[in-house]
């Protein structure tokens, strides 16, 4: 355990170092986030959408910061493979480090360029397919349908994470929280890999969001994000590898930790399709922005909403994973009924009152 708690620390402490460092040099550069000045609304503002404001932050917020989230679980890694790692779970490892970098870049050439979605969504399907042939899929399922949703979890996943950073530290500190989440998972399901991985990148994301939470000094940008949906993807994949009690256990306590982060893809992507709007085009109607309306115009109020979901579901998670399947499934049912309710909820949150 000494060992687990020595990545923690180190991800976090590197991430932590780095950060500041790099907002210094990203701003010194001109890699900052300009926003647009003039009040204004559109006319799909004028149809109930967050009013485009000027930048509400206090200091010039620079670019990327997933850089430093990367180069703390780099460090950690290493640190991890000395430790903890047998030389059979190197490879591995190792194999998941690179993709994870594939992602990183596959961000920050989003974050320089902006190449059009679609070729976005081949290399992330492309990384899918990859991430089944050299690291694994999801286990509990039959190996036909098993390998489809897996190469699905990380494209939808590595997406989620990127639409869920749409508001100063919510995804960042999800990010901690379903990681924590995980690694208790993983001690529970005796998964070393899921421990030891979860927590490195719990380390990682918190040692970021001291400087993300709102207001933000530094943005993760697509490089972060993407990343991390990534990392997300393919913990839940192997955590579906561990001892569990039953199926059930199996594959929904994993589901259920990453859950915040679908709801929210869910309910963006419908919420733009009942109402007309390209699907991949970014808003304000995230559960994010609405959760700030509806508790009074305030994004710590929305963030700590989200945190608190975020440890009901990992709870639950828990007792999916280790109690009888009858009770399981009543505690999995409960765990999606919150969200549908909550979704519902917010979907009749008028945005007018945005601010």
């Amino acid at each position: 355990m000494g060992g687990l708690v020595l990545t923690a620390i180190t991800a976090f402490a590197v991430t932590a170092v780095l950060t500041p460092l790099f907002r210094l040099v990203a701003l010194h550069i001109g890699w900052e986030y300009h926003p647009d000045h003039r009040e204004r609304r559109s006319e799909e503002n004028k149809k109930g959408k967050w009013k485009e404001k000027v930048n509400p932050h206090a200091a010039r917020i620079a670019l990327s910061g997933g850089l430093t989230m990367f180069a703390g679980i780099i460090a950690s890694a290493l640190v991890g493979s000395i430790i903890l790692f047998a030389s059979s779970q190197l490879q591995p490892l190792f194999v998941l480090l690179l993709f994870a970098t594939c992602a990183l870049l596959l961000g920050l050439y989003d974050d320089l360029r902006s190449p059009h979605p679609i070729v976005r969504l081949a290399f992330q399907t492309v990384l899918g397919i990859l991430t089944v042939a050299l690291i694994g899929w999801v286990q509990g399922l039959p190996f036909l349908l098993a390998i489809p949703i897996t190469i699905l979890g990380v494209v939808g996943l590595m997406n989620s994470v990127n639409m869920m950073d749409n508001m100063d530290g919510v995804a960042s500190g999800l990010m901690t929280l379903t990681m924590i989440g995980y690694a208790l998972l993983g001690i529970l399901t005796k998964n070393e890999m899921v421990t030891s991985l979860s927590l490195i990148v719990a380390g990682a994301a918190f040692g970021f969001w001291l400087y993300n939470k709102p207001s933000a000094l530094i943005f993760m940008g697509d490089t972060g994000s993407l990343m991390l949906g990534y990392l997300l993807a393919v913990i839940g994949t192997i955590s579906t590898q561990g001892e569990f009690a039953h199926w059930f256990g199996q594959l929904f306590a994993p589901l259920l930790l990453a859950s915040v982060f679908i709801t929210d893809t869910t309910f963006v992507v419908l919420w733009r399709w009942r109402h007309g709007l390209p699907v991949m085009k970014g808003d304000t109607n995230h559960t994010s922005h609405r959760l700030a309306v509806w508790l009074g115009l305030s994004e710590w109020r929305a963030n700590i909403a989200l945190y608190t979901v975020q440890l009901l579901v990992n709870a639950l998670a828990i007792i999916v994973a280790i109690a009888e399947l009858p009770i399981a499934l009543i505690t999995a049912l409960f765990g999606f009924g919150v969200l549908i309710t909550l979704g519902w909820r917010l979907w009749h949150v008028q945005m007018e009152r945005a601010f």
